[in-house]
């Protein structure tokens, strides 16, 4: 991502086949969707730095045919923000995906996040 928030700690794609079904690149997503989350809560916040803490956990489900329906993918990260007041923030928590009736027509994909703590540095 030119110009945008400086990123840490996320594997590399080819890390982790299991997350195709959020396109090539994983971690332009997950950036993208979460900075437009914060923007609506504060449209002159800036993201500066995303790291992630681990590795995601990742918790596939399977039809009776034994293809992959359902996928969840959980990221530990630490997000590293300035709020519309200029002050700058820490916020810790989860960010999930979760993917429902994937390679069908009905495939749907939803995130959310769980703030555990937000500090100002």
């Amino acid at each position: 991502m030119t110009g945008g928030p400086e990123l840490y700690g996320f594997p590399p794609p080819e890390k982790v086949p299991d997350l195709r079904w959020l396109g090539p690149d994983y971690v332009s997503v997950l950036v993208y969707d979460l900075t437009q989350g914060l923007l609506r809560q504060d449209p002159r916040t800036s993201v500066m730095g995303v790291r992630c803490e681990g590795e995601p956990r990742l918790d596939p489900s399977v039809d009776p045919a034994g293809v992959i329906r359902a996928h969840d993918a959980c990221f530990p990260l630490q997000v590293f923000v300035q709020d519309g007041a200029g002050r700058p923030w820490r916020l810790r928590g989860r960010w999930t995906y979760s993917g429902r009736e994937l390679g069908t027509s009905a495939a749907s994909i939803t995130h959310f996040w769980r703030l555990l703590s937000a500090d100002g540095v």
